[in-house]
């Protein structure tokens, strides 16, 4: 975690609680995807990676002149397209790419169906337009083509599942989701301790990740990251009581291969993948670091 914000039930999400610094790279879903969003990423020299629904992003094109992104979907073309113009926020103008990526049927139909029950819930009826533009992913980005061309920019969007798994794992270790107190304040209190206990225990789960990585095998090369944050957790706990150090950890590291180490999966393991791309991507080709929120 860089930054943290701690909210009311009324705080909403947006990407100006936060400070950005120039060649940040914001990666966001739905939740962020408004004008404003890139307005707040471009004044602090920052970029954006973010999904959008047309209805609530409107573009524009060179000439002023509004974009109409269901009927460029409806065109000919590739599964994956990309097209370069404009936004406008509170006067000002922001050039942007729509990079779009059609789902496979079966994602096509889950989302469809997301979408009529959020309008059903709503009292509404899902419109033809909507049924349509939920077979697509659709992103806005403010980085340059030439760096980051359109299969990057969707590879880093999909990602960014790996932050909900951040999330799962919170909610598993920390509990954050029993917390039994429902006085503001001390909800409050009990969610900054954890948050602050979380953020303790990620210097100590990346320094065994490096030791573990160092010394990886062929037949044992993926770090389990569920089972690490686990025992970051206990060593932070066990460091209060005085029970056992870090340093003991360490020690015993070799023996503790076995349980935080597994075997080579068939399919891949999409957390290792993404940091050995993530690290290639900041070497000297682009010094961009992406952020999720």
């Amino acid at each position: 975690m860089a930054q943290v914000h701690v909210t009311d039930r009324y705080g909403g999400e947006r990407l100006d609680r936060y400070t950005w610094q120039a060649g940040d790279v914001i990666v966001a879903d739905n939740g962020y995807g408004y004008r404003r969003s890139v307005a707040v990423a471009v004044q602090q020299q920052a970029d954006v990676i973010m999904r959008i629904h047309p209805a609530t992003f409107p573009l524009e094109t060179a000439a002023g002149t509004p974009f109409n992104v269901l009927r460029w979907l409806r065109q000919r073309g590739g599964s994956e397209r990309e097209w370069q113009g404009w936004c406008r926020w509170e006067g000002r103008r922001y050039a942007v790419r729509l990079v779009a990526a059609k789902l496979d049927p079966a994602a096509a139909q889950r989302a469809r169906r997301r979408r009529r029950r959020k309008a059903q819930k709503a009292g509404r009826t899902i419109t033809a337009p909507t049924r349509a533009v939920a077979g697509w992913l659709l992103l806005i980005t403010t980085l340059a083509a030439e760096t980051w061309p359109a299969a990057d920019v969707l590879y880093v969007y999909r990602a960014r599942w790996q932050v909900e798994l951040v999330f799962k794992k919170m909610q598993q270790l920390l509990r954050l989701n029993q917390i039994r107190s429902k006085h503001p304040t001390s909800v409050e209190a009990t969610v900054r301790a954890l948050l602050v206990a979380w953020a303790l225990h990620e210097g100590t789960t990346t320094r065994l990740r490096a030791l573990l990585s160092a010394t990886a095998t062929p037949e044992r090369a993926v770090v389990s990251s569920g089972l690490l944050s686990g025992l970051g957790l206990d060593t932070l706990r066990q460091q209060g009581q005085g029970t056992w150090s870090e340093a003991r950890v360490q020690a015993c590291l070799p023996r503790l291969r076995r349980f935080l180490c597994s075997w080579p999966r068939r399919r891949g393991h999409q957390e290792c993948a993404v940091r050995a791309w993530l690290a290639q991507r900041a070497g000297p080709r682009c010094g961009s670091q992406p952020h999720v929120a």
